[in-house]
Order: C-alpha cells, then structure tokens, then sequence
C-alpha cells in the first residue's frame, strides 16, 4: 500500500511538472502598437514662393497649379517667401463655390476659408495655419485683386 501511495505522489508530480499533459502551446499575446513617433505628431510645414504673378517655380499656374498636401484638421506652418515685386497673400477658397473673374477682395471676401495676410515684395511671413477639417481638394489663390485666376495652387486635404 505504502508503494502504491508513492508511485501516485510520483505520478501526479511528473504530470504537474509538465503542464497537466497538454501539448497544446500556450499563444504569445500579440505585442501592442507603438505609439506614435514624433515625426507623427509634429505639424506639417508647407513652404510657398511667390512670384509676380504666380506660385511656386512654374509661371503658369491655370494649366499648371502647385499642389500643396495636408491631413485634415492639421496644424500646418505656413512659409511664405514673396519673391515678387508687388504684394501676394495664399488664401483657401470654401469648397463648392463659384469663383469669379477677376476675384475682388471686397465684394467676395465671404468665398474665403483662411487667408494669411498681405505680404509686401520681397518679405518672408511664418505663419500657423489650421488645414480644413473636411478632406478634399481646396483652390488656393492670391486675393489680391487682378492676381486670380493667373495666381492659384490646389490644396489636398486627406
């Protein structure tokens, strides 16, 4: 009786020493994301030239419009560099809007979603600038007047 005691203790000891006689293994616990990484959450920089009459490098912003690219409810830093010699701004027009030529600030300052302000030839503004909340594609011109439609980019809200 005394053997038969021992060799259950024995037993039941090789069996809890191995897991209970599963062979199924244990899963690994999938590793949790990372979080985001600074460059993530640092705003985005959009850098526009100006130039008399047009943006960018291209003169010929109606068949060729530069195209700046921005999260939706991004805050952006807006550099701006008048390189021209008359007065520039970078405006967002409201989407789905009819836009007349030529623009005139004073009578259609309501089609405007932001605007930086005027900049003087040969100036440079840094500016914060909150892209819009709604994605989609936003026309972005100079609202000063006689400057649309020769001077205007696309903004791309994602």
């Amino acid at each position: 009786m005394r053997m038969l005691s021992i060799l259950l203790a024995a037993t039941m000891l090789t069996l809890a020493a191995c897991g209970g006689g599963s062979s199924t293994p244990t899963p690994t616990p999938a590793p949790a994301a990372p979080a985001a990484s600074a460059q993530e959450v640092i705003a985005a920089t959009l850098d526009v030239v100006m130039h008399d009459i047009y943006f960018g490098a291209n003169n010929d912003n109606i068949a060729n419009p530069p195209v700046w690219t921005v999260k939706a409810g991004q805050e952006v830093t807006l550099n701006l560099d008048n390189q021209g010699g008359l007065q520039h701004n970078w405006a967002v027009i409201k989407q789905g809007v009819e836009m007349p030529v030529p623009f005139m600030p004073d009578q259609n300052a309501d089609l405007i979603l932001w605007a930086a302000g005027v900049l003087d030839a040969g100036k440079k503004l840094s500016e914060p600038f909150p892209a819009p909340a709604e994605p989609g594609e936003y026309l972005v011109i100079c609202t000063v007047a006689g400057h649309y439609p020769a001077m205007q980019g696309k903004l791309i809200v994602q």
